[in-house]
C-alpha cells in the first residue's frame, strides 16, 4: 500500500521529510516500510515500525533520482516478495535490497536517451508494468529491461497517476481534470494474429491503438465546485 506521509520521526538516522512509503514483508514480520528521503533521492530506506528506526539504506544510484517506487506486482505486498520496481524521469528498473553495493538490478534497467518525463507507474497481478509520463503518454511493458511492447500516444495533458486492473485488461490514468480508461486488448476487428491478447504482451497494429474513454465532470458541476470550494478541480490519483 502506498501512502503520502510527512514528519515521520526515524530516530536511528535523520531522513528529513518522507515523500512516499511502501509497506513490505520481511522473513519474520510485516512491520517494515520502505521510505524515501527527498534530500537523498538516489537511495531508499527501510523503517522498522516497531522501533521507529531506519535500519537499512538501499543505495540505488548516484546518477539519477528515484521518482517513484511500487510493488513488483499488484498484490506483492501480501507476499514475501523482496524486490520492487522504481522509475526515474527517464528510466525504469528493479530494486533488489539483497544485492551488495548498488541495489539496482542492471539486467532489468531500461534507460531512455530522450526526456521521457515518467510520472507514475503501476503493475498487474502477473507483474506487467504500465508507466505514464508528464507528457501524457503511456508505455506498456511485459518485463523490465526491454522496450515497451506498446506506446500509447499522449492526449496532451500530464498524467498524475495510473492504475491497472489485476488482469491487465484496463488501465486507468488520472489527469488534473479528467480520467482516461483504456482497454488494452487488441480487438478482433484489427485482423491481427495477436487479436485477443493484451498490449502488454504484443504491440498494437498502428491503426488499431486503443482510443481512451475520457471521464470528466460536467461543466455545471465544475462551476458549482469552483463556487463552493473557491478553486478549480484538481483530481487526486484514482484507483
Amino acid at each position: 500500500m502506498l501512502h503520502n506521509q510527512g514528519g515521520l520521526n526515524a530516530t536511528s538516522k535523520s531522513v528529513g521529510s518522507i515523500r512516499e512509503l511502501i509497506s513490505t514483508s520481511d522473513s519474520l514480520t510485516d512491520t517494515s516500510m520502505i521510505l524515501q528521503n527527498p534530500l537523498a533521492p538516489g537511495s531508499l530506506y527501510r523503517l522498522d515500525l516497531e522501533t521507529g528506526k531506519v535500519v537499512d539504506e538501499f543505495k540505488v544510484s548516484e546518477d539519477f533520482s528515484i521518482k517513484n517506487f511500487i510493488p513488483d506486482s499488484k498484490f506483492a505486498q501480501t507476499t514475501q516478495q523482496q524486490t520492487f520496481i522504481g522509475h526515474s524521469h527517464n528510466g525504469v528498473f528493479r530494486i533488489d535490497p539483497r544485492l551488495s553495493g548498488s541495489k539496482l538490478v542492471d539486467s532489468e534497467f531500461k534507460q531512455y536517451a530522450t526526456k521521457a518525463e515518467f510520472s507514475a507507474a503501476a503493475t498487474t497481478e502477473s507483474g506487467r508494468l504500465a508507466v505514464a509520463s508528464a507528457k501524457g503518454d503511456i508505455r506498456l511493458f511485459d518485463k523490465l529491461g526491454k522496450n515497451a511492447k506498446t506506446a500509447l500516444p499522449a492526449l496532451g495533458d500530464p498524467i498524475l497517476g495510473i492504475d491497472v486492473s489485476a488482469d491487465g485488461r484496463f488501465v486507468l490514468a488520472t489527469c488534473k481534470t479528467y480520467l482516461l480508461l483504456i482497454d488494452t486488448m487488441i480487438p478482433e476487428s484489427s485482423g491481427s494474429k495477436f487479436a485477443g491478447q493484451l498490449g502488454f504482451d504484443r504491440s498494437f497494429p498502428a491503426a488499431e491503438k486503443p482510443t481512451p474513454r475520457m471521464l470528466q465532470l460536467k461543466p455545471e458541476h465544475v462551476a458549482h465546485m469552483r463556487q463552493v470550494c473557491g478553486q478549480d478541480v484538481s483530481f487526486t490519483p484514482a484507483k
